[in-house]
């Protein structure tokens, strides 16, 4: 009876059993399905090798990446496959850490199947179970990284150039300097950081307001500035460009260069080529320059301009007496003792030889016209000291000419000059050999 009871039990077990089989079975299906259905849908590369680093699953991300089919991945060794001959090693050691640690890390360059070259960030898992098979995931990361590089290059350019480079914030405050900024040694480069760019660059607030309103139409100024070092005055040429995006200001870049031996170099020459080089007189040229703009500038406010002619009388006598040397300390002393006695706007040229031209403009009147002709035969009659015995005075015939009474063209003018001065010297009837000179016995 007992024996009879048993057998529906044990049925009754055996049904649950299988019933719960059966369960067990359908979840482990549903969960392999969704396995299959994440692992094939995974944005990310999934592919899982053998101990011998043979692929034995290949994902459609991985297929999109790197460009075989999973049929043609499929067996083939990963390191072979996707890893170029150079990197194969490091893959190999990577791959080796993750099936004795479990887990490791890498970033590496990676072939596709149309011998692409391509780099990819790598996380390789360790898998349960006694296979030893390794889950490799990949990104392709090859854009970020092109990007980084190009980031990490013009960093190091930015670093490195020797052009000084400064930038700000969308409000103008600079909050970046490169290291041949400080190079210049600006005597205030401590108070850069958090400075407004246009309050750094310029003594005046107005300049940079005026720049910045030219940036909509223009997005560069270029330009010169003067900025105190702890080696003396600075003269650097000035770039700065405004950066928009979508018309919204986001900063100012700031390229400064050091000219000051440039600017230096360029005031000699430009000195040099505008004056005499034995008495630092104004030339020829730069007269004419200057007598054209002083005439234009005469016809607009109808004012004169007064042209005095100076010829030094028997000059020759200096150079045949008592050699060249001497000649030229009397051209230099002559033309020092001119400019002294006159304005700095008025021109002292040394027209030729012995002769000089001084110009004056704003000419107020007869009186004016002669005070300043007796102050420049004063000047060219004081004593020249050769040495501790030998003195000199020099003598000159002087001719006026004004414009625009005498002449409205530069060159009829010092013509006119030159003519007076003529008349002036014929009217002197001056003796043959008037001395130009004496001779000072002085003990000093």
């Amino acid at each position: 009876m007992i024996e009879l009871l048993t057998i529906p039990a044990l049925i009754a077990v055996l049904a649950l059993w299988v019933a719960h089989s059966i369960f067990l079975n359908r979840r482990l299906i549903d969960s392999q399905n969704r396995y299959r259905q994440f692992f094939s849908d995974s944005p990310v590369a999934l592919i899982v090798i053998n101990h011998n680093y043979q692929i034995i699953e290949w994902n459609q991300s991985a297929e999109a990446i790197f460009g075989w089919h999973w049929e043609e991945a499929l067996e083939e060794n990963i390191i072979e496959l996707i890893v170029p001959n150079f990197d194969k090693a490091h893959v190999k050691t990577v791959l080796q850490k993750a099936a004795s640690e479990g887990i490791s890390y890498s970033k590496n360059y990676n072939i596709t199947q149309d011998n692409h070259e391509i780099f990819c960030e790598w996380r390789n898992r360790r898998l349960e179970g006694k296979s030893g098979n390794i889950l490799c995931m990949a990104q392709d990361i090859t854009h970020s990284q092109r990007t980084l590089d190009e980031l990490s290059k013009r960093s190091i350019a930015l670093e490195s150039v020797g052009d000084a480079i400064v930038y700000t914030d969308s409000k103008g405050i600079i909050e970046f300097a490169n290291p041949s900024f400080f190079a210049l040694a600006l005597t205030d480069q401590m108070n850069l950081y958090g400075t407004a760019i246009g309050t750094y660059l310029f003594k005046e607030q107005n300049t940079f307001k005026t720049i910045r309103s030219q940036f909509l139409t223009h997005n560069t100024w270029r330009g010169t500035i003067t900025k105190s070092s702890k080696t003396g005055e600075k003269v650097l040429s000035v770039t700065i460009t405004a950066i928009y995006r979508q018309k919204r200001l986001l900063s100012y870049i700031v390229n400064l260069h050091d000219i000051t031996h440039i600017s230096t170099h360029v005031d000699d020459l430009t000195y040099r080529v505008q004056h005499d080089a034995l008495t630092g007189a104004t030339n020829r040229a730069t007269l004419y320059d200057r007598l054209e703009h002083a005439i234009n500038r005469s016809k607009r406010h109808k004012e004169k301009i007064a042209l005095y002619f100076i010829d030094l009388n028997d000059f020759k006598l200096v150079n045949d007496r008592y050699g060249h040397e001497a000649g030229d300390r009397l051209l230099q002393s002559v033309a020092e003792n001119i400019r002294v006695c006159l304005r700095n706007s008025d021109t002292v040229c040394r027209y030729g030889g012995d002769e000089f031209v001084v110009m004056i403009e704003e000419v107020k009147g007869e009186e004016h016209l002669r005070s300043i002709q007796e102050a420049i035969q004063t000047a060219i009659t004081e004593p020249i000291y050769l040495d501790d015995k030998m003195t000199l005075y020099a003598k000159a015939s002087i001719g006026v000419a004004l414009y625009p009474d005498d002449a409205e063209e530069s060159e009829a003018l010092i013509k006119a000059a030159d003519t007076a001065m003529y008349v002036v010297k014929k009217e002197k009837n001056l003796k043959a050999n008037e001395p130009i000179l004496s001779a000072d016995n002085r003990n000093h």
